[in-house]
């Protein structure tokens, strides 16, 4: 494998150009980006903080806080490695008193409250309860949470491309198609933009801060303000913006509106890449930034053709997928060694989905045990990751002792099981909320806490101490159990549920009105994480738990000066109504830093925006049509909000086929670039709900199988 840095565009990095750099992904674009930057600081004494990073997401930047935070740099302040969603955020908080006033706001001179993605969900929930009891939502299929998030994104997606609340909505019914559905979907789309006017008008009123109208505000107050503009384009000198194809219409104004102050850029892009489309990516609008680059800027564009993970055999694999999904003249296939060698097949078809799961066990647990590759470098990848197919393989891969860890960022805090188990002691050890848990709630969180405590002995303890026909929030002592119940249960388990009892019962008698997510550290620290208790060992729970407690922490400081009726109690009580709603999480960095240790397991599209490769892929549930087809979402659509989408262009199945395509040709390259030696295919006959499959993969597969069976008769 040749050194990255041995490229004959080193000097050019090492360099004050302005250069815009662009290849597959592994091509070593960011290590020649970290070159630039110690380059900078190295060789030119360039102040750390002249310097900004820029990536679309937070997570993206972990090769450069690992690299640039060495004790072997110069001395001084780092460089500023973020993201745009996180500059515009701290300079509508810096520029607030110059852009208030112009802005709309009822009170300028009041503080603004800056919301997470939960809060603003919280605020808005309101308005979207409104519309629902008036039946405005009835004629389409969509839970409440749902409409909350698309219409949230609606909003985000107006503000990064540019467009007023009307022409996203006039946008969204060119994609309704025609049928017996029209009318309630415009019907549901024009309840959408109310509510969004609504939301938009609170935010004004009481200087709420949603992601939007900060974009918003940084577009036109921050950029158009000519003190302002000044003094963030005067802030830093050298940029460094990675990934550009996986950000938005609002970053790339607002570089390209920087670069005549700068006196250095390097911009990266992979190329046919743009995974982000969903969350308002503009792959298109990067490729038209490279495209005038060295008109626009005077600047040098340079190309890098290598790739530096797959080995020649899943080389030969991704030339083939390439050619077999071009959708222009194809012309000869790549005929370089057997192009199929590094995609592995079950030696049986499956009929059944627990079939395939038990030889995706068997085959890791193969590799890990008797190949010597580490559980880190191997990911299991569907089109979505259900509670149920979680559980089967973390089962399955601990009675090998191999660790499993997931991520799956679209998930709801509600459906984390240590997160429900936190909730539900909270609201025992709260009895002043009057909220009252469910039986199972409590014979779930018990289960869990206590470790040893099997289900069916979790289940008995459960509804002995917590009764269904006892109406009051308490828990019932174990000692006091019959000795033959006590017996049944285990006197070890019960010994911890009394612990786990006095705990709950001591912080009531306390008195205090602690805060909800001071409760959730005191009770993960004090109990949950202690020998003897379910969160000891485990590997996601400490994450899950971490994250609610930012949470918590989030919805309090972002509702501190809110007139809620019960004081500091009350905030409690409506952080766990928000989170009984099943409200989507913010994103949490930490999230994506699993161990190294373990099998990932996640949907293709998150293991993408991870952006680490492994050596092994399991592509598990290829008969799937969720490998082609988009989630539905009647309220809002990524492809006729783009900014590149005609303004009066209808959306039509042509348009739908098209994009399909693309997005699968598209994840299928980026995943297999992504790997380093072999990719194992699992597929069943029936699905996990039991239906029949044979979705768009498995026929592209079936395709490539039958070509290369053809071509070894010749």
């Amino acid at each position: 494998m040749t050194n990255r840095l041995e490229s004959p565009i080193l000097p050019a990095i090492r360099s004050a150009t302005k250069l815009f750099l662009h290849g597959p992904f592994g091509a070593g674009k960011t290590a020649l980006a970290l070159e630039r930057a110690r380059w900078l600081l190295e060789q030119e004494r360039v102040r750390g903080d002249d310097i900004i990073i820029l990536t679309p997401q937070r997570s993206l930047a972990r090769p450069y806080h690992v690299a640039l935070r060495s004790a072997a740099l110069p001395p001084g302040s780092p460089p500023l490695i973020t993201t745009v969603a996180s500059l515009v955020r701290h300079a509508v908080e810096l520029y607030w008193p110059v852009i208030a006033r112009d802005a709309g706001f009822a009170r300028p001179e009041q503080e603004p409250t800056f919301l997470t993605l939960e809060t603003s969900q919280y605020h808005m929930g309101r308005l979207v309860d409104e519309a629902v009891a008036q039946g405005a939502f009835d004629g389409i299929r969509v839970a409440r949470n749902r409409v909350i998030s698309q219409v949230l994104d609606n909003l985000n997606k107006a503000a990064l491309n540019r467009f007023t609340i009307d022409e996203t909505y006039a946008r969204l019914e060119l994609a309704v198609p025609l049928g017996e559905q029209r009318t309630a979907r415009l019907n549901a789309l024009r309840a959408a933009q109310s509510i969004s006017r609504e939301f938009r008008a609170l935010c004004l009123e009481e200087a709420l801060l949603d992601f939007s109208l900060q974009v918003t505000l940084f577009n036109q107050q921050v950029l158009t303000n000519e003190w302002s503009r000044a003094h963030l384009f005067r802030s830093h000198r050298h940029l460094i913006f990675d990934n550009v194809e996986e950000d938005t219409r609002t970053a790339h104004d607002l570089v390209s509106a920087w670069l005549p102050s700068l006196e250095s850029a390097l911009l990266l892009m992979d190329d046919e890449s743009g995974f982000r489309v969903f969350l308002g990516a503009d792959p298109a609008g990067a490729q038209e930034m490279l495209t005038m680059w060295a008109d626009a800027t005077g600047g040098e564009v340079a190309a890098l053709d290598g790739q530096h993970i797959m080995d020649e055999q899943v080389r030969a694999f991704h030339d083939l997928v390439e050619w077999e999904t071009r959708s222009g003249p194809k012309g000869r296939a790549p005929q370089a060694g057997d192009p199929l060698a590094a995609m592995t097949l079950p030696q049986q078809e499956f009929r059944f989905y627990p079939q395939m799961i038990d030889w995706a066990v068997e085959e890791s647990r193969r590799l890990v045990q008797d190949e010597g590759i580490p559980p880190g470098e191997i990911a299991l990848l569907a089109p979505f990751v259900s509670d149920a197919l979680r559980f089967s393989l973390e089962t399955g891969l601990a009675r090998h002792a191999i660790k499993l860890t997931t991520h799956r960022p679209s998930r709801a805090l509600e459906d984390e099981p240590a997160a429900r188990t936190l909730i539900t002691l909270a609201v025992l050890a709260h009895p002043d909320w009057g909220i009252r848990p469910a039986e199972a709630d409590v014979t779930a969180a018990l289960t869990l806490s206590i470790e040893g405590l099997d289900p069916v002995r979790g289940h008995l303890l459960g509804r002995v101490v917590y009764p269904p026909r006892r109406r009051t929030i308490e828990l019932g002592p174990f000692d006091k159990l019959e000795t033959a119940l006590q017996e049944r249960i285990t006197f070890r388990a019960g010994e911890r549920y009394a612990r786990l009892r006095d705990w709950i019962y001591a912080y009531r008698a306390e008195g205090d009105l602690t805060p909800l997510d001071q409760f959730f550290a005191r009770f993960f620290g004090e109990v949950l994480s202690q020998p003897g208790f379910g969160l000891h060992n485990a590997t996601s729970g400490p994450r899950v738990a971490k994250q609610l407690v930012e949470s918590a922490r989030k919805f309090r400081w972002a509702l501190a000066d809110a007139q809620l009726e019960g004081g500091a109690a009350a905030l409690g009580r409506e952080y766990v109504r928000l989170f009984d709603s099943g409200a989507l999480s913010a994103l949490y960095v930490p999230g994506w830093q699993e161990p190294d240790d373990a099998v990932f397991l996640a949907p293709a599209y998150t293991f993408l925006m991870r952006n680490r490769p492994v050596s092994v892929q399991f592509w598990l549930d290829v008969g799937s049509s969720g490998w082609w087809e988009r989630l539905y979402q009647p309220l809002t659509h990524p492809y006729v909000l783009a900014p590149g989408w005609p303004r009066h262009e209808v959306w039509n199945d042509f348009y739908e086929f098209q994009t399909r395509q693309d997005a699968m040709r598209r994840l299928l390259l980026g995943l297999i670039r992504r790997t380093r030696s072999r990719i194992y295919v699992g597929m069943s006959s029936y699905s996990e709900s039991g239906f029949e499959q044979q979705g768009p993969l498995l026929s592209l597969i079936n395709r490539l199988l039958a070509k290369e069976l053809a071509r070894n008769k010749k």
